[in-house]
């Protein structure tokens, strides 16, 4: 009997294997893992970015709240024309520290002061079209969670409040209570896992249905093949499960969530390894160009509109806490950043099949934040601030006090 067992064990394996072998090159080179870790005091979420040792480069952007802003579609970035653009506008309620690779309001992903956390990862989507909706690009649509909403559920009816262009992604989602979502777009329609649906937090590059089904095979999720959290031909959606259920309160989440992001690579150690320390208000990463771990405390940031957004390459060599170093954002830093350090590791039809030059996708990446510095677009005069409230004293609520003046008026009396 045992021998039948260790048969059936090895079937198993090798069929769960020859799925991941099978699976298009550029899905595994091309790989992210996110995942939520929570027990006890815990609440930890983590990233992982693997794009086949190129060498992406990125920004740590320090986000401030009160900044009035314009939404950008990818089309009209992209093409000579300007096809499809936005006309959507806000105004930022909460601060947020965000990691972006194509500069200001277009993050790969982060966290805002009210605990929100928000991350895309390659997948394939079918974004709804819906004229009649406001429109924004995947990335741009994550910084106006981020800028406006403090929940889960909030970011969860935000899918369907816009029309979104980009590449295809899927998201994951999760809030300072710790509650969760896994939001893709399939076939035009929003499909949103969260609560009981879903069981494991933690989102790759498979649909979350898809990991679901793959799991069965295993133990723990009613099947027979044992799982190693260290075995890479078991799914990254199966060792998440183990390593989360292998943590204990002694363990310093800190260094565990390290310890699972490096678990979690694939192929090679990730271009990014960021975790967001929900509980303290923390933030820390490394990069395999310099894996010295830097760390953030949103604490000690002022997310007040009083000075400009802050931002440091995610290269810098410093290592400990690094808000000392970051540096008002400006153009000029935007324009080195594309010129010099992400257009040399993108496919040049990338900008070109929009018609466009490197230069020209360049000024468009740089330029598409003119319109927040333009005093006839803001629609008011004043300051917005936020405090802590006494049954929230980790997270901020921003309470808006200021007049608000009409446009014409703002003009006739020169304010």
């Amino acid at each position: 009997m045992p021998g039948k067992i260790r048969i059936q064990q090895t079937i198993i394996a090798l069929f769960v294997t020859s799925l991941f072998l099978f699976l298009p090159f550029h899905k595994a080179a091309l790989a992210s893992s996110t995942f939520k870790l929570q027990k006890g005091e815990t609440l930890i979420y983590g990233h992982n970015l693997n794009e086949g040792d190129v060498g992406v480069p990125g920004l740590v952007f320090i986000n401030k709240r009160g900044m009035f802003k314009t939404g950008r579609t990818w089309s009209e970035i992209i093409t000579r024309a300007r096809v499809n653009p936005s006309s959507h506008t806000w105004i930022s309620r909460y601060g947020s520290v965000t990691f972006n690779n194509f500069g200001k309001d277009f993050p790969d992903g982060g966290m805002n002061e009210a605990g929100l956390f928000i991350w895309e990862t390659n997948e394939e989507a079918d974004y709804p079209k819906n004229d009649s909706l406001p429109k924004l690009n995947q990335m741009n649509w994550m910084q106006y969670i981020l800028d406006n909403y403090s929940t889960t559920e909030e970011a969860i009816r935000c899918a369907s409040e816009f029309q979104i262009d980009g590449w295809a992604c899927h998201f994951f989602v999760g809030d300072a209570e710790g509650n969760t979502a896994a939001i893709a777009f399939i076939n035009g329609e929003v499909v949103v896992h969260s609560g009981d649906e879903m069981p494991v937090p933690a989102l790759f590059n498979s649909p979350y249905d898809r990991e679901l089904e793959l799991s069965k095979y295993f133990r723990g999720f009613g099947g027979e093949y044992q799982p190693v959290e260290t075995d890479p031909n078991v799914p990254r959606f199966v060792r998440t499960a183990v390593m989360i259920d292998n943590f204990q309160n002694g363990d310093d989440p800190v260094d565990y969530g390290f310890y699972m992001l490096k678990t979690l690579r694939v192929f090679d150690d990730p271009e990014w390894s960021i975790l967001f320390d929900a509980q303290n208000r923390t933030v820390h990463f490394r990069t395999r160009i310099n894996p010295e771990r830097k760390i953030l405390v949103m604490d000690e940031i002022d997310f007040s509109n009083s000075e400009p957004a802050l931002v440091l390459n995610m290269a810098t060599a410093f290592s400990g806490n690094i808000l000392s170093v970051f540096k008002p954002y400006s153009k000029s830093i935007a324009q080195h950043f594309i010129r010099f350090e992400l257009l040399p590791v993108l496919p040049k039809d990338f900008y070109t099949h929009g018609d466009l030059s490197a230069r020209q996708f360049t000024d468009r990446i740089v330029n598409h934040t003119d319109s927040y510095t333009d005093s006839t677009n803001h629609f008011f005069k004043g300051t917005w601030e936020s405090s802590r409230t006494v049954n929230e004293p980790h997270f901020l609520i921003t309470r808006v006090r200021f007049k608000i003046w009409p446009i014409g008026l703002c003009k006739f009396l020169h304010i």
